[in-house]
Parts: structure tokens; C-alpha cells; sequence
């Protein structure tokens, strides 16, 4: 429950910030969450987290479909995997490097240091 109030808190900092919806929950990082993966919006994700759940699938579907539209009869698996993982790696560095670009350019909270609780809940306990 932890981590569902600080993925809302962020995405209510990021959206009052001017961040688009598909910037700070990307189709790629939700599949992921709904396969149950905790990943934190990639405004706030370490940079080797993002470089690797927005590089690799990416690299690997591009890879795929390389293969099947052109790649069978030109060239070789192994440097079809190879130039898969690479376009993987180079992706992920180019996304990492731009989010953690962003979190400095809209200082934004640390994410330990985002709410617990949502904010209904946090006037619940106050006195009267």
C-alpha cells in the first residue's frame, strides 16, 4: 500500500508541474506494473533502472521486427542480437540520461521523501 500513495503523490507532483500523462506513466512502465513489477514513474526511478525497463524490451520488440521485415535473409543471428542490444543500450542511456535531466529541471521531490498516506488520510488523524 506503501508504494501505490507515493506513485499517486508523484504522479500529482508531476502533473502539477506541467508533465505530461504519458511522459510520467509511459505504456512500457505500466505493461510492466501490470505484470507486477513495483517501478516507480521514471522521473524518479534510479538512472540504471530506467536505462534497463525502457532500453531492453524496446530494443528487443525493435529487434524482433528487424528480424521478421528484413533481417532474416541479410544478415546473421548473432549480429542481429548484437545490434538489437546495442540499439537496446542506446535507447536506455539516451531515456535515462533525459529523465534524470528532468527530475533536476522541475526539482522534484525525492521519492523517500513523498507522502506515505494520501492526503484524505493524513486529514483523518488530525486534531479537530
Amino acid at each position: 500500500m506503501t508504494f501505490d500513495n507515493r506513485l499517486a503523490a508523484a504522479h500529482r507532483e508531476l502533473a502539477e508541474k506541467g508533465v505530461q500523462t504519458l511522459n510520467y506513466n509511459p505504456p512500457i512502465i505500466w505493461l510492466l506494473r501490470k505484470a507486477g513489477f513495483t517501478i516507480r514513474p521514471p522521473h524518479y526511478e534510479r538512472f540504471l533502472i530506467n536505462v534497463l525497463a525502457l532500453g531492453l524490451p524496446i530494443g528487443a520488440i525493435w529487434g524482433v521486427l528487424m528480424w521478421c521485415l528484413g533481417w532474416q535473409d541479410e544478415v546473421s543471428p548473432g549480429f542481429a542480437l548484437r545490434q538489437s542490444l546495442l540499439f537496446g543500450i542506446g535507447l536506455g542511456l539516451l531515456m535515462g540520461t533525459w529523465f534524470w535531466f528532468r527530475r533536476k529541471q522541475l526539482k522534484l521531490t525525492p521519492w523517500d521523501a513523498l507522502p506515505l498516506s494520501t492526503s484524505p488520510t493524513q486529514k483523518r488523524w488530525q486534531p479537530k
